[in-house]
């Protein structure tokens, strides 16, 4: 047997229709190897709901598809909720929508009582066989899940309020401005930069002493674990929103001309750019000058542009194991034609382990922790 991804040259499939089509063709070129359909488990690709917001419908219209036409399926399961508070709420209902939609087989953690419970209750409720004894066997032991989630929601409460206390509104419009960092208010933060602007505030002030220590506060709390991927985001495009309204008065535009100019790209074969524009976002709301190049890019293009914008720093991602192996060719490159940048790289699949494997400079789990990355490596902290 063997992994179908349904994936082509051109990286992760766009769409559904994409990703029935790579199918097709994979599994034509199986047959013609001498295998059979009932040798081939097609992988659903399971993207994280918290930066792509259908990813979970994505992946469930695919596993229906693959049943539909005889194909047993796979997932990876816990990637759905990667960055997410309570993920395994989120893992264990997206497994029981999985299963009711055909999924064969899942790659999870059978100790996980909330799991293994989806599973039970599952095959109860879709009338398999021996499914009610075993449920039954399984019910006795829930009770200690049941007190978890108690302290759970009174520990995230206890955090809600912390939060209140530390971002209230009634201080004026820099504490203002500074709590819609916080909440990612993109609705409201443009107008609350503007009236700041017709009161005096001097644009520079703004961006040095409330947006970049609120965004700062926000990568801390990402690390404690009281913010969490989707918030991340939020407070990055909301940061971003405000610096666009200050942008004409601060004259050269929020970047700061003495600040290294960074190069962004995912690399070559892989079109997952959500992690990289994350990063992106995050580097230039701390001034850095960023040349985001983005996704499926080459190496040559890579260093071309490192040499061309004269890069104190190259930043590489990749979502997947069949593209990460084209940062260890950016860095062999980049020494071949003498390039000296210092090389970043990160993504869901890489460590730091495979970092230093391949010669890079650092690595970045997410992209908080890239910029002061950043920083470390271009001696600025």
């Amino acid at each position: 047997m063997f992994i179908l991804l349904p994936l082509s040259d051109a990286g992760l499939p766009k769409d559904f229709e994409e990703r029935k089509e790579n199918i097709r063709v994979l599994y034509e070129a199986a047959l013609k190897e001498g295998l059979c359909q009932e040798d081939i488990v097609v992988d659903g690709l399971v993207a994280t709901v918290g930066a792509q917001k259908d990813a979970a419908l994505q992946t469930l219209q695919t596993i229906r598809f693959c049943r539909e036409k005889g194909f047993a399926t796979v997932c990876g399961l816990s990637n759905i909720s990667f960055g997410m508070p309570g993920r395994s709420f989120i893992n264990s209902t997206f497994l029981t929508m999985a299963i009711q939609n055909g999924l064969t087989m899942a790659i999870a953690n059978p100790c996980q009582e909330m799991l293994a419970g989806a599973v039970f209750a599952a095959d109860l409720l879709l009338n398999r066989e021996g499914a009610d004894e075993a449920y039954i066997e399984f019910a006795g032991k829930v009770q200690e899940q049941k007190q978890r989630e108690a302290v759970y929601c009174t520990e995230a409460s206890a955090a809600n309020e912390e939060k209140k206390k530390e971002t209230g509104s009634e201080a004026g419009l820099r504490d203002v401005l500074k709590n819609a960092v916080l909440k990612g208010n993109r609705k409201g933060i443009e107008g609350i930069t503007k009236e700041a602007l017709a009161q005096g505030e001097e644009a520079r002030i703004l961006l040095d002493e409330v947006l970049l220590p609120a965004i700062n506060l926000v990568g801390d709390y990402y690390d404690q674990g009281t913010y969490f991927l989707p918030q991340l985001i939020a407070s990055a495009e909301a940061m971003k929103l405000s610096i666009a309204v200050l942008e004409e008065k601060l004259g050269t535009g929020a970047e700061d001309e003495n600040m290294p100019v960074i190069v962004m790209a995912t690399v070559e074969g892989d079109i997952h750019d959500i992690g990289k524009n994350l990063v992106v976002l995050m580097l230039k709301n701390h001034g850095f000058r960023v040349v985001d190049l983005g996704k499926n890019v080459k190496k040559e293009t890579i260093i071309e542009a490192a040499r061309q914008y004269h890069a104190d720093l190259i930043g590489l991602s990749a979502l997947m194991t069949t593209t990460m192996q084209k940062m260890r060719e950016v860095v062999l490159y980049a020494k071949e034609e003498g390039i000296k940048s210092k090389i970043m790289i990160g993504g869901a699949v890489i460590t730091e382990e495979y970092a230093a494997e391949i010669g890079a400079d650092g690595y970045s789990a997410d992209a908080a922790e890239a910029v002061r990355l950043a920083k470390r490596l271009l001696n600025l902290s």
